[in-house]
Formats: structure tokens, C-alpha cells, sequence
């Protein structure tokens, strides 16, 4: 059964107020948690900026296509299900390489090469080999990304804390993406691939930063025990 829905009382209204301020709590503790573990702040690092480059990429595939075409009609479907493709060999590339390498340093080798997919047509934007090869390329590394970060947030961000922490992250994100497409008739194509490839070194950067705290974690992890047994 189901409670029906009634107007509030003074009770039900202070409920509902302690409720808001048990929320605002909880934004604050999540707030405190991300701040206090380096592998939560990387990992959502890495989603806000990942993310926001690939929104980016988004709108700017097609008048990027467009652009190394001038004069002809441009199988936009054809390209997009050549880049679903992409997608989804990198899922599978990413259920693959996961039993043989961890899922921090697969992260990290995937931004690696998103970066130079960004980078590319962003510095030879009028050469149709490059631009397709690269739009395919990070569309691969946009199919390992999904069940990378969300390995990622299973294993450090909180279950508790999870939609709130989520939720903050994509505040830098829409930022970035706004800021990218107000910007848009300033920055012109190459500017906005660039934004992107910058973003992607950004989270490059994360990674490295998230692979260098969980093997500092490791390395604490071990060495308790071990000075547990001196002491006994």
C-alpha cells in the first residue's frame, strides 16, 4: 500500500524542513568527503571534464565534417553510424583489457589518446583523413569511457553521498559546455575542438593524479599490518 497525497500540516511541514536541512547537511559532508579523498575528487575530475569535451564534440562533428566537404553533401548517417561502431568496439575493448590491466591505468592510456583525437583535427582541421580517423578514435575511447567511470565510481565514490557528489560534479561540467557554446562564434571550430582537447588533457591529468593516490592508499594498506606485527 501507499500513503495518499494531503495537504501539509505544521507537523508534516516541520518534517519536510528537517528533511531540507538533513539535505543541505549532506551536500555540505559530501562536499568535506570530496575534498578529503584525492581519489573521489579525481574521479569526479575526470567525468566533469571527459564529459564536457565530449558534449562539445557533439555539436561540433557536423559543421567539422562540413568543413573538410565544402560544396558536397556529406552522409551525415553514414558517419554517425560509423562512429556508433567506434562506440561500441570501445566497450568491448574495454571488457577486454580490464582482466589484464587496472581499470585507473586503462583510464589514463584511454585520455592519453583522447587527447590526440581532440588535438588533431583541432590543428589540421581541413584534412578529411585525419578529421574521420580522429572522430573515430575518440569515439572508441568515449565507448571505454562509460563503463570505465562507472567501475570507477563503484569502487571510491560512496554509495551515500553518490547522486549528491554526481550532481556537484556536473556543475563545472555545464559550465564548460556553456561557456564553449556562447563562446562558439569567437572560438570557430578549431578553438571549440581545442577547448576540448584542453579539457581532455585536464582529465588526463586527473587520471595520473588518481592512479598516483590509489597506489600511495595501496602502498599505507600494506604497510599496517606490517607494523601491527612488529608491535605484537
Amino acid at each position: 500500500t501507499w500513503r495518499e497525497n494531503t495537504a501539509l500540516t505544521n507537523a508534516s511541514a516541520a518534517g519536510a524542513t528537517q528533511a531540507m536541512d538533513a539535505q543541505e547537511v549532506g551536500i555540505v559532508d559530501a562536499w568535506r568527503r570530496i575534498i578529503a579523498d584525492p581519489r573521489i575528487f579525481g574521479v569526479g575530475t575526470i567525468q566533469a571534464l571527459f564529459e564536457g569535451a565530449m558534449y562539445i564534440f557533439v555539436m561540433q562533428w557536423p559543421p567539422a565534417m562540413i568543413s573538410v566537404l565544402p560544396g558536397k553533401d556529406v552522409p551525415f548517417g553514414a558517419v554517425f553510424s560509423c562512429l556508433m561502431a567506434a562506440c561500441m568496439m570501445g566497450s568491448s575493448a574495454f571488457a577486454a583489457i580490464t582482466p589484464h590491466l587496472s581499470v585507473e591505468v586503462s583510464t589514463a592510456i584511454m585520455l592519453t589518446l583522447a587527447v590526440g583525437s581532440m588535438a588533431a583535427p583541432a590543428l589540421l582541421s581541413g584534412s578529411l583523413p585525419v578529421v574521420v580517423a580522429s572522430f573515430l578514435l575518440f569515439e572508441t575511447c568515449v565507448g571505454f569511457y562509460f563503463p570505465a567511470i562507472g567501475t570507477l565510481r563503484s569502487k571510491y565514490v560512496p554509495d551515500t553521498h553518490r547522486g549528491v557528489m554526481m550532481a556537484m560534479f556536473r556543475v563545472p561540467l555545464n559550465v564548460l559546455v556553456v561557456a564553449v557554446m556562447l563562446t562558439m562564434r569567437y572560438l570557430g571550430l578549431r578553438g571549440s575542438l581545442g577547448c576540448s582537447a584542453t579539457a581532455l588533457a585536464l582529465a588526463l591529468f586527473a587520471a595520473v593524479r588518481l592512479c598516483i593516490a590509489v597506489q600511495r592508499k595501496h602502498q599505507e594498506g600494506k604497510g599496517v599490518p606490517a607494523i601491527e606485527r612488529r608491535v605484537a
